[in-house]
C-alpha cells in the first residue's frame, strides 16, 4: 500500500511539474515578445515594440490633445489627424501606428515640427525644413516665402537620424511585404490652412535656372508606380478635405515648385555677379568671332536662349599632346575662356562660361604655334547661372 501510495504521489508531482514548466514557458514567451527579450525587436529609444495595430485607437487617445501650441498668423499650428495612418517600422514589420500628430511653425516662419504626443515618451518629434537649407539662396527664398504664406518641398530632416523607418501606404497590414512598399515621410506641404500632404519630392523639369517645362513629381512618368507616391492628407480636426482629390494636389504641388523655381531663380539672379573681362592679350579673337562660335554652340544644342553677348575672362593657354610611337610632345591646340551673355525666351538674363578652342597646324613633336587663319570654336561650356538684366551692360 504504501508502494503505490509513493508511486501515486511521485505521478501527481511529475505532472504538476510539467505543467508549471509549460505554463512558465508559454507566460515566459509573452514576457518576452512583450519587452523584446529573446531576440524580440526595441525600438532605437530601448521602449518594446509594440504587439498591436494601434493607428485608429490612436485618434481617440486624447494624450496629445494637452500639447501647448502658440497660435500662429498663419493657423497652422494645431493637431492633425493623418487621412492614413503612419506605421513605425523595425526590420520591416510594424512596430506600432500613429495617426494623430501636432504640427507646430517656428517662430522665425520656416521650419515645421511633426510631433506624436505631448511627452515624446515613443517617437522623438520630426523636424521639416527648407529643401536644399544648406544652400544660402534657397534658404532666402524660403524665409520670403514663409512670410507670405507660401510652403513647398519641405523636408524631413531628421529622416537620416533613424527616422526613415516611419510609411504610410493604402494598407496598414505591415507585416514585412507591405511595409517594403510603403511611402517614406519624406516632404510636407501646406496645401491650405489647417490641411497638410506628405508626398515625394516635388522639382522643376529642368531646373532652377531654367523653370522650362513645368514641375514634375517624382515617380509619375511610371503611372504603374502611382500608388508609391501615394500621398497622405494631415487635417486639423473637423476640417472638410473632400477637394484634395489626387490630381487636385498634383495640381497645387506643381504650382508650389514652380513658384518655388521662379523664386530661386531671382534670388539666384539678384546675388550673381558678371566675371572679370581680360583683354589685350596676344592674339585675342576679334568679338565678332567669339560671338559666332558660341552662337553655333547655342544652335548645335538647340537652346532656347539667344546669345547676346561675349567677351574674353582669359587669355590663350596652349594644349599639349604626347604624339606618336615616341610619344613627343606636341602643341595641338590653344584654349580660351570666355563670359557668354544669355537672355530667355521670357526676357530674363543668364550668363554662361564658355571654351573656345583654336587648333595648331602642327606636325609631331613639334611646339611652334601656327594658329593663324584657324577658326575658332566652342569646345565646352557650362551651366547657366541666372543674373539681373541690369549688370549684363556694364
Amino acid at each position: 500500500m504504501k508502494k503505490n501510495a509513493f508511486i501515486f504521489t511521485f505521478l501527481i508531482v511529475a505532472f504538476s511539474s510539467t505543467i508549471n514548466n509549460a505554463l512558465q514557458a508559454q507566460l515566459l514567451g509573452k514576457i518576452q515578445d512583450k519587452v523584446g527579450l529573446g531576440g524580440s525587436d526595441t525600438d532605437w529609444n530601448g521602449f518594446p515594440v509594440a504587439t498591436q495595430k494601434g493607428g485608429e485607437k490612436d485618434i481617440a487617445n486624447t494624450k496629445i490633445d494637452g500639447i501647448a501650441l502658440p497660435a500662429d498668423k498663419l493657423g497652422i499650428n494645431g493637431i492633425y489627424i493623418a487621412q492614413k495612418p503612419i506605421a513605425f517600422l523595425q526590420n520591416n514589420k510594424l512596430d506600432k501606428t500613429i495617426q494623430k500628430f501636432s504640427i507646430e511653425l517656428s517662430s522665425d516662419g520656416l521650419y515645421l515640427t511633426l510631433k506624436h504626443n505631448a511627452n515624446n515618451d515613443y517617437y522623438k518629434p520630426y523636424r521639416f525644413a527648407p529643401m536644399s537649407d544648406d544652400n544660402e539662396v534657397y534658404h532666402e527664398v524660403a524665409k520670403q516665402q514663409a512670410s507670405q504664406g507660401v510652403y513647398f518641398s519641405y523636408e524631413n530632416s531628421t529622416r537620416e537620424a533613424g527616422y526613415q523607418n516611419a510609411r504610410y501606404t493604402d494598407d496598414v497590414q505591415y507585416e514585412g511585404k507591405a511595409a517594403k512598399n510603403g511611402v517614406p515621410l519624406e516632404y510636407l506641404s501646406l496645401l491650405e490652412p489647417g490641411v497638410f500632404v506628405l508626398h515625394k519630392l516635388v522639382r522643376p523639369n529642368n531646373g532652377v535656372t531654367t523653370c522650362e517645362g513645368g514641375s514634375k513629381i517624382v515617380g509619375e512618368e511610371n503611372p504603374t508606380n502611382w500608388e508609391y507616391i501615394t500621398f497622405n492628407l494631415l487635417a486639423k480636426k473637423g476640417k472638410d478635405v473632400s477637394k484634395w482629390t489626387n490630381d487636385a494636389i498634383v495640381k497645387e504641388l506643381k504650382r508650389q515648385s514652380d513658384v518655388k523655381c521662379s523664386s530661386i531663380l531671382g534670388g539666384n539672379a539678384a546675388n550673381a555677379k558678371m566675371p572679370e573681362k581680360v583683354t589685350g592679350f596676344k592674339d585675342e579673337p576679334s568679338n565678332a568671332d567669339l560671338l559666332k562660335a558660341a552662337q553655333a554652340r547655342a544652335k548645335q544644342y538647340g537652346w532656347k536662349e539667344t546669345v547676346t553677348a561675349v567677351y574674353p575672362t582669359a587669355s590663350w593657354t596652349n594644349k599639349y599632346k604626347l604624339l606618336g610611337i615616341n610619344q613627343l610632345n606636341t602643341l595641338v591646340s590653344r584654349q580660351m575662356e570666355i563670359n557668354v551673355i544669355m537672355k530667355t525666351p521670357k526676357g530674363e538674363c543668364a550668363i554662361e562660361t564658355m571654351l573656345i578652342e583654336q587648333e595648331n597646324v602642327f606636325t609631331t613633336g613639334s611646339t611652334e604655334e601656327k594658329f593663324a587663319g584657324k577658326p575658332v570654336y566652342a569646345s565646352g561650356n557650362g551651366s547657366l547661372t541666372p543674373i539681373d538684366c541690369s549688370k549684363t551692360k556694364k
